[in-house]
């Protein structure tokens, strides 16, 4: 997808080489002309060829402003708000109003008379058509690549506002569970865990409050976030819950959406603990050239005996759609369940 900025340059640059060029063939091409390279009154320098002169200056008074009026004037205003019917009337009285003006043109200042009898303002009438039809094709085709430029950046902005939507919906999720286990440290663990347990849960609000409004954070960031994550629910469940959370790989150089994997780690938390016999929690996280492989996976419980949250189900709906948006075609997400274990497993591809 085009960034606005970039577009503007790209189409600024297009636009001047395309001027440049259009100019240079109409007006220069003359000079490669048999025609214009010998003259029966001794004139062999095309410069000093009357029939060269009157080129140029028909150019300048026709031509060049013919196609400027279209592209800066009939395309943009009479196209665009009144249709294609109304502008191809303004196109075919702008193209009289111009042959006019190169007849006039012709009887008040031109003295060069053509050859074979054939009045010269009829030989204008064919480059006036066809500068028509260059210009239509160049200010219609700058128009479709406006239109498609506003759809993508209209297109990015949705994004970004579903995206910023999708977050605000973890965060106080995220607080809400995690000040839950906090509670529960600081009431049964006694003080000598509150200060461990302040510290890392300081860690956590501090990425999720700031870390968490970039676009991106670096791999590395997100591991240490998971990290504190499971350390505390460790903490918490003190033993009764096997935790067993492996890293593959440093992860150096790599971009990741933040707090793109802990969803999948609170589900696990969330229905693979409570009314659950012998409950235990695997997190694979494996950092390659080529991306992250994740997996989590969980024991649950039978269907009756677990208590059904309002909430339930809202982070990993949540993080499928930011995969969506954010890595398109770049992801590959399973999830299996059956009656003992639910997990999760997840490919990206990271830059």
């Amino acid at each position: 997808m085009w960034q606005a900025g970039n577009y503007n340059k790209t189409k600024r640059t297009f636009q001047v080489l395309f001027n440049l060029i259009l100019w240079g063939l109409w007006v220069g091409l003359p000079l490669l002309s048999p025609v214009h390279q010998t003259h029966e009154n001794g004139h062999p320098h095309p410069h000093e060829n009357p029939e060269f002169s009157e080129h140029i200056w028909v150019e300048l008074i026709t031509v060049m402003p013919l196609f400027y009026v279209i592209t800066l004037v009939l395309i943009p205003y009479i196209f665009k708000k009144k249709g294609i019917w109304v502008f191809f009337v303004s196109l075919i009285l702008t193209n009289v109003a111009f042959f006019l003006l190169q007849m006039l043109f012709h009887h008040t200042f031109l003295e060069f008379e053509h050859e074979h009898g054939t009045a010269p303002e009829m030989l204008g009438a064919f480059p006036l058509i066809m500068v028509s039809a260059i210009a239509s094709a160049y200010g219609l085709l700058l128009e479709y690549l406006e239109q498609e430029s506003r759809k993508e950046e209209q297109a990015s902005e949705q994004m970004k506002a579903e995206l910023s939507f999708l977050r605000s919906q973890i965060s106080p999720h995220f607080i809400f569970n995690i000040l839950n286990s906090i509670v529960y440290l600081i009431r049964t663990k006694a003080s000598e865990r509150a200060e461990d347990v302040t510290m890392r849960l300081s860690s956590l609000m501090r990425y999720m409050l700031y870390d968490s409004d970039q676009t991106m954070v670096p791999l590395t960031n997100e591991m240490v976030y998971l990290e504190n994550y499971i350390d505390l629910q460790k903490m918490r469940f003190d033993g009764n819950v096997s935790f067993d959370f492996q890293v593959k790989g440093a992860g150096d150089g790599q971009m990741i959406e933040p707090m793109l994997l802990i969803p999948f780690v609170e589900n696990a938390v969330k229905h693979g603990v409570g009314l659950v016999n012998n409950p235990f929690i695997q997190v694979l996280l494996e950092s390659t050239e080529q991306g992250l492989h994740f997996q989590v996976k969980n024991k649950k419980g039978k269907e009756e005996q677990v208590f059904k949250d309002p909430s339930s189900g809202i982070g990993l709906k949540n993080v499928k759609r930011r995969l969506e948006l954010l890595y398109p075609k770049k992801h590959t997400l399973t999830i299996q369940e059956d009656e003992v274990n639910f997990s999760v497993d997840l490919t990206l591809e990271l830059k």
